[in-house]
This record gives structure tokens, sequence and C-alpha cells, in this order.
């Protein structure tokens, strides 16, 4: 089958059509999530207008960045994110303005199904994954079952365990501290202003992962303390999913990994160094694509929707 599959990131919305593990069109727009869903669903149409006579998909996913029931397609919280979801039906949407059948997880889920099904990750079914996007999103398989739990959130809020008890307050969580908070995208100017010492660094109008690259390239010395104090934090976060899930395995995925191999290797490095595996060794794997993770999952979810009870 074919998916229509839309991301809804923090900063950005990735929109593609999937078509058994292969994504066969793709583009991006930028999310405005601050301004909320309801103004972005005319740019969306207007996006999957063309794919929708051309491609014919015959199914959607949704991927949101905040804590999603899956089995009733309903959002339940915005996470500082498209906050006015409550206004908006999106079962309705997709079937009125898409003509197709809605499936909906949350992101960091739907890049473990992706990595799991088409993947990195297809030889295990016991793995953690990190997607480092704008925030911080986690997930586990187990046994080879994706981890929801109770209230659909088993998994899903490691980016929100507590790393520093006099850190930042979340923007996504009640939260202080948490590696959210201490190390993300959206924090990550915040990292650059707090730093010691000065640099051009601090009077760059936007401070991104892309731009805090070029400054490590160069050389600039807060710009790597500002990295390895991002890597430390990750990694905390890392041992913990380990702990928390005991894979054999550790995904890592998301735009933020465009960094290039420095960045994962390091975090490979500082793992091993922390974590605790009586057991043996972990494996490590970046995702192939890191930005069509979470497409290839919402394209797998739409598959298991067609055949009930896999």
């Amino acid at each position: 089958m074919r998916s229509l599959a839309i991301d809804l990131g923090g900063s950005r919305v990735k929109l593609g059509v999937v078509e058994d593990g292969r994504v066969l069109c793709s583009t991006v727009l930028e999310a405005h999530a601050d301004a909320g869903l309801v103004p972005l669903l005319p740019r969306l149409e207007a996006a999957c207008g063309p794919w929708l006579e051309t491609m014919r998909p015959e199914a959607v996913g949704i991927a949101f960045p905040s804590l999603v029931d899956v089995d009733r397609r309903r959002i339940l919280g915005h996470n500082a994110k498209f906050a006015d979801y409550a206004r908006v039906d999106l079962t309705a949407w997709c079937r009125e303005r898409l003509g197709l059948p809605l499936c909906m997880d949350n992101d960091a889920n739907a890049a473990a199904l992706g990595e799991g099904t088409w993947g990195c990750a297809a030889d295990t079914g016991d793995f953690v994954l990190m997607i480092l996007g704008t925030g911080i999103g986690t997930a586990a398989m187990m046994n080879g079952r994706l981890v929801r739990g109770r209230h659909y959130q088993a998994g899903d809020l490691m980016g929100h365990i507590p790393l520093r008890v006099d850190g930042r307050p979340c923007a996504g969580c009640p939260g202080v501290g948490c590696a959210e908070a201490q190390a993300s995208t959206w924090a990550l100017p915040l990292m650059v202003r707090e730093a010691a010492g000065d640099s051009p660094l601090k009077r760059e109008k936007q401070v991104d992962f892309r731009v805090l690259k070029r400054y490590c390239d160069a050389g600039d010395p807060l710009a790597r303390r500002v990295f390895e104090e991002c890597c430390a934090y990750w990694a905390n976060c890392l041992v913990a999913l380990v702990y928390a899930y005991d894979p054999e395995v550790v995904v890592l995925s998301g735009g933020v990994l465009n960094w290039g191999p420095a960045l994962s290797e390091r975090l490979e490095t500082l793992v091993r160094e922390r974590v605790w595996t009586p057991w043996g060794q972990l494996r490590f794997r970046v995702a192939e694509q890191p930005e069509h993770s979470v497409l290839l999952g919402l394209h797998a979810l739409c598959a298991q929707a067609e055949r009930p009870g896999t």
C-alpha cells in the first residue's frame, strides 16, 4: 500500500508518500508551531493535493510531537507545540479534506516503528531510540512490540527525565533541569548565551546545530564546550533508556544527526563509559536517513491498521 505521511515537528513539518519502506517523494514546510495547528492545515492541504491525484495514497499517518492515544486517534497534550490541537478533529479533517482514513502516533514512536520495520533496527526486536529534533524524543521496542503503557507515555518521556536539580525550566513539561531543557535545539540559544566566555557565536541572530557545527569546525572553544555539554546530557538520557528497557541496540535519529559521525561516535563513547551492561556490549546504530524515520514509521502504522491483529 501507499501512505501519505505527515510529521508535525516543532520547527519543520516533513511530508511524504511512502510505499513498502521507500519514501517516493517528500517535502518540508516551516511548522510555525507556536501559531497553532489551525493555520497550518490549509498549507498541508496545498502540499498534499498534487500527491493525492498522482500518487493515490490509501491512508494518511500523522505524527505529533507529544503524547497520542493511538487507539482513539486523539492528541493527549500539546507539549508547548500546536497548543490549539483540541480545536481540530484530525480524523474528520483527513476524511473530508484528504479523503483518507487516519492513523496517528507520537513522533518518536513512529520513528521507532520505521527503523524497526525497514531501517537500521530491523534485525532486532529489542532496541531504544532517541530522536534529536527541536526537542528530544524517545521510544522503546521490547520483544518486537512498541512499549506504550497504560496512558500512552511509556518510553516517550525520557527526554524529560530530570538531570539537573538547579537547571532550566522546561518549555514542554512542568519540570526543571530535564534532558530537553538542558540540551536540545530549542534550548541551544540559552546554552550559548549562558556559557562562560565570549565568542562571535553569542552574536549570531539564530543559533541552531548547523551554526554550532560551523563554529566547532572552526575551532571555537565556546562552541566545543557547548557541543560536549549536549553530548553529556544526551548520553545520560541514553543510559537511563538502557537501564529502563534493557535493549540490545541503541538507535539515534532526528535532524540533529545530520551533524555527522562525530556526534554519534561521541555519544557511543560516552554511553559505553557510563553504562553498566554485565550481559555484554550494546550495539549502536544511526538511522540511514534520519529525516525519514518518522515517515517510514507512519507508513508501518497505516499498514498495521490494514491488517488488524498484527
